[in-house]
């Protein structure tokens, strides 16, 4: 029988994967990534991934999701670890990617995804959450009147979109005398950085 994938099996992995080149429980988040599905865990989290094997355990990855648990419930059995499989015409290669320490699923609990967002310890915040979640009027400027922002600028400490859990956690981060991270936003929106700080 197949034994599940978690931490405590990563010394009996089979001799064709290759695990993470460092202790995953040594890691200490330095990375909020917003949108946790195939795109961010087969590129970012890999990129990470390859940065903490050179020895700095400061950028470990808290995931979020905005709406579902779906990503959660599945990796959470495994500790978060997950396996990448990369094909070329030489064949397949299978590597254990451990960069990730958790995911919060931001309906279930907003204030541990404002929380993580506002440590010290968190230097960067990326996104990968698709166009659609950004809500602009026709011109590119922000949808005031869009129902998930008007509700953020009406509840500010209780977000549920993505501006919301930004503006927030910035703003308790200056109330706090913390430097603001820095915001990577990865969607295929034009001009991504440039609308997302002009917001």
């Amino acid at each position: 029988m197949a034994q599940r994938l978690n931490r405590s099996s990563l010394s009996h992995l089979a001799g064709t994967v290759q695990g993470p080149a460092y202790d995953p429980t040594g890691l200490v988040a330095g990375i909020v990534h917003i949108g946790i599905g195939a795109f961010h865990r087969a590129h970012q989290a890999v990129y990470v991934d390859a940065c903490l094997a050179e020895g700095d355990a400061s950028w470990g990855i808290v995931g979020v999701s905005l709406r579902s648990s779906a990503m959660r419930d599945a990796l959470a059995p495994q500790d978060c670890l997950y396996t990448l499989a990369q094909r070329d015409g030489s064949g397949e290669t299978l590597k254990v990617i451990g960069s990730v320490m958790k995911v919060l699923v931001a309906p279930e609990d907003p204030q541990a995804v404002l929380t993580a967002m506002s440590s010290p310890q968190t230097r960067i915040v990326t996104l990968t959450v698709t166009e659609k979640a950004y809500p602009r009027n026709s011109d590119g400027t922000l949808d005031a009147q869009d129902r998930t922002v008007a509700a953020d600028l009406a509840n500010p400490d209780r977000p549920t979109g993505i501006l919301g859990f930004l503006t927030e956690a910035l703003s308790r981060r200056r109330a706090d005398g913390i430097p603001p991270f820095t915001v990577l936003s990865c969607d295929n929106l034009p001009a991504n950085g440039k609308t997302l700080h002009g917001w």
